[in-house]
């Protein structure tokens, strides 16, 4: 499917890999995606459940999303410490309603840009914001998602209901999208 709200084109990214984000906006920023980081194992168990995924690719696929958080958590290390920052509480919320069908749309559009919008992070956080390659693994493990990608592509063409699927892709494009409004101006 084809993404009508593409993240890189964000005014936040863009400005992040023109290095013009500062410390205290990628912290606030660092601190409202932590939720959402923690909840994707989640919706991969809620999503493999509702289609009867015992499978050992099933596990891996929330497992690998589990290793992911501590990753997210170490590159907040170079950030000023922040109390304040938005919730992403209409993504979240959003998200936490929806089908399973939905819900993999909404992943995976999410997912389908990870390697691409990873790659412009790690770019803008060693260029501009005195980072290290070695302190930058979350981003270096989601440049790496074709996994992911084609497990939540198998699962939408055996199971996921291809309507909701649809609404769940562009309903969760424009909330990650969207989202990301709430870092511009903090």
């Amino acid at each position: 499917m084809e993404l009508k709200y593409r993240l890189l084109d964000h005014p936040f990214y863009q400005s992040w890999s023109e290095g013009t984000v500062t410390k205290e906006q990628l912290a606030k920023y660092h601190k409202s995606y932590t939720e959402f980081i923690e909840l994707m194992p989640k919706y991969w168990h809620k999503i493999n459940k509702a289609f009867n995924q015992n499978t050992v690719e099933a596990a891996d696929i929330v497992q690998d999303e589990m290793s992911h958080i501590p990753l997210w958590a170490d590159w907040s290390h170079k950030l000023p410490a922040t109390k304040e920052f938005p919730r992403m509480s209409e993504l979240i919320d959003t998200m936490n309603k929806m089908t399973p069908s939905e819900l993999l749309g909404a992943i995976q559009a999410f997912e389908t840009q990870q390697p691409e919008v990873a790659e412009t992070k790690k770019a803008g956080l060693l260029k501009f914001y005195g980072f290290e390659d070695n302190e930058t693994k979350y981003f270096d493990e989601h440049m790496k998602e074709e996994e992911h990608i084609n497990y939540g592509n198998s699962l939408k063409d055996r199971f996921a209901n291809e309507e909701e699927y649809k609404h769940g892709f562009e309903k969760g494009s424009e909330l990650l999208y969207n989202g990301l409004n709430l870092f511009v101006n903090c």
